[in-house]
Formats: C-alpha cells, structure tokens, sequence
C-alpha cells in the first residue's frame, strides 16, 4: 500500500501537509492511558518519527484504558509494548522505546530539536521537571492530564509565554508529589485517583489534534482546554507567565562534543578545562556508607529501586548501608560510562568552572 493510499483522506483536509508530518519528530513523555490515545492518533496520522519515554511497566488495570496494549503484554516494558502495537499501526512511523525515567531517558538536545513535546504524565512533580527541561532549550510543550469525565489540555507553545510552573503558586510549585510507578502498588493506592477509557480518548484525542494543527504549523488559540465530558462543554482559559517562576532560565551558549553519552567520564573530562566540574542532572551514587560504623564503599552508578534504595548490608555490622549521591561528577572513575551515570542520550550538560558555567553538549552515540 502507497502512502498516497493510505492518506488519501488527509489530503481533502485544507492546510494539511503529509511531508511536513512525515518529517516531524515528537517526543510523547508517559505511556499510560494519555500516552497511549497520542501516539496512537500521531502515528495513523503519519508523523514520522516518536521517542517514546516511560520508566514503568504494563499492569492489568492498564488494559481497561490504554489501546495499545494487550494481555500477553503484562510485565512488560510500556514503551516496548506500545512501539509494537504502534509498528502494526503505522510502519513508516520511526520509534524510539526509551524505558527510563524523563532526566535519563531524553536528552535536553532531544527535547529542544523535536518538533513537539507531549507531556501525558501523572503527577505535578514530573510535570514540573519536564516544563523545567523544555524552557531550557524552549522546546515547544503540549501537556494534558485527566479527571474521571474530563481533563485538561495545555499547549505551551511560546516559550517567552506562560509555563506549566507558571500556573501554580509557589506552594503548589514547591509540594512534592513524585511520581508513581504502575508497579509501586502503595503509592498508587495513596495517589491515584479514578479514570475512564472515554476521558482518556476524550483528552487525548484534544492533545493529539493540537498537536496535529502545531506541526502543520497551523494556528493554535492561546490558553488551556477544560473538558467536561458530562456538561458537554470546552472552556479556553487563558494563562499569563508568572514574573516569580524559577522555571523560565535558558541555557547558555551550547558547546557541541564529539562525544555520546556512551563515552567515558574521562573522555568528558579531557575536553574540559582543568578543574571544570560537569553536573548531572539527577543524583548519582558515588559510594555505599553504613550509619552505624563508619564503613564506606565507593560505588559509583544508579542504585536499583532510586537513590533511597539500601541494596547491601554493611559487612562489618549487618547494618543497611545507604547510598550516597552527588551530582558532581569530577570524581567519578574515568572509565565509567557517561550512560551509567544516568545521563540521557544527547543530553546538555552545565560545567562549573572557574570562570562560571559552561554548557556542552553531547552528540549521538
């Protein structure tokens, strides 16, 4: 089957352009019931190519809502499960499972050269960081999010406009409420709260439409979509950028490396200045220390379970040991990879120097 084929009622639609989407590349960040209705509606619409991010897995309550997954799919990675289901939909369609949380699984390179980023995510808290990531590379940002007969739809298109940050007071900005995994069943129970497959599609269907009409460069009204699906009614609110949100702050001039993210600590730090210190952007484990001795190991990489996991007993006393973060990498063993740092493919990076901040960039492993 010809693409002229397959999109042949795209072509009646006035402003459409199959080219441009077909050399449009969108980062959808979250693969739960929202990720699933966008990527799904984005890849039958012919964009060409998605990074799909999401650290968690494919649970049974996911399959009363999310459309690309399966029974047989259970236990398995959602980012791998929807980028089979999406190869069936849509074979011309390039996709890039990223089975990561966001700060390791895209790079700020990514974000700022895709044509849109979806942000379909469950909590304030990975809102905010991916808000935080796109103003500083002024990547353009669709975010949505669900109640049980409704939701929203935020584009935040301009990046000299308002933010996700922008519409929460300072407070709401600075509450914790990290995101929970599908598998964490605790945090689900004390978070979660009641959706339906039809708010879903519902919301969805409003996200990948903006988003459509975005990458056919075509216009977009200003402000948030509220759905209420019982009333039947969309209400456009407009936001305005808060002058007190810490969340508008560019990178600076970018310097490109010639190296990836599978590249050594050393090879990083070769192409510094001597005594530059590059940061990450999430902690890193630099050694495992027992409370209760003083028995320390040096270990330096992602601890399993997150930074607050205690995976050995201390030899010495049986005690847990805890690990220790930093984002400093100066120290790390030189021929550790970049990769086990946890940092994301064509990722930015800021260097301390002696002079002030540096930011460099890595290239395509």
């Amino acid at each position: 089957m010809s693409d002229q084929e397959r999109y042949a009622r795209h072509s009646l639609i006035p402003g459409w352009d199959q080219a441009r989407l077909g050399g449009a590349g969108v980062v959808v960040v979250g693969l739960g019931a929202l990720g699933n209705e966008v990527a799904r509606i984005l890849a039958l619409s012919g964009v060409g190519r998605m990074v799909l991010c999401d650290p968690d897995r494919v649970e049974i309550s996911n399959l009363s809502r999310c459309g690309l997954f399966r029974e047989a799919d259970i236990g398995a990675r959602k980012v791998e499960a929807a980028a089979r289901s999406l190869a069936e939909l849509a074979p011309a369609c390039r996709l890039d499972s990223r089975p990561l949380p966001l700060v390791h699984g895209v790079g700020l390179a990514e974000l700022r050269d895709a044509e849109l980023v979806v942000a379909c995510l469950d909590s304030t808290a990975a809102r905010l960081q991916l808000a935080g990531r796109c103003n500083l590379v002024r990547a353009a940002m669709i975010d949505g999010g669900t109640h049980p007969w409704g939701g929203e739809v935020r584009p935040y298109l301009d990046p000299d406009g308002a933010c996700y940050g922008c519409g929460l007071g300072g407070a709401a900005r600075a509450r914790s409420d990290s995101p929970w995994s599908c598998v964490e069943a605790a945090a689900a129970v004390r978070m979660a709260e009641g959706a339906t497959a039809a708010a879903s599609v519902l919301v969805g269907g409003w996200m990948a439409l903006t988003a459509l009409r975005v990458l056919l460069d075509l216009p977009v009204p200003p402000g948030l979509l509220q759905i209420d699906g019982p009333a039947g009614s969309v209400r456009r609110v407009l936001q305005a950028r808060d002058a007190d949100c810490p969340l508008h702050l560019p990178a600076g001039p970018v310097r490109v490396l010639h190296l990836s993210h599978i590249d050594s600590v050393g090879a990083l730090r070769a192409t510094l200045p001597i005594g530059s210190v590059p940061l990450a952007w999430a902690p890193v484990m630099e050694a495992l220390e027992c409370g209760r001795c003083n028995y320390r190991e040096p270990r330096w990489g992602l601890p399993p379970g997150g930074v607050d996991a205690a995976p050995h007993a201390c030899p010495d006393c049986g005690a847990s040991l805890r690990p220790c973060t930093t984002l400093e990498l100066e120290h790390a063993p030189g021929e550790i990879a970049l990769a086990a740092l946890g940092v994301a493919p064509r990722e930015i990076l800021a260097v301390r120097t002696s002079d002030g901040w540096d930011w460099v960039e890595l290239g395509d492993g």
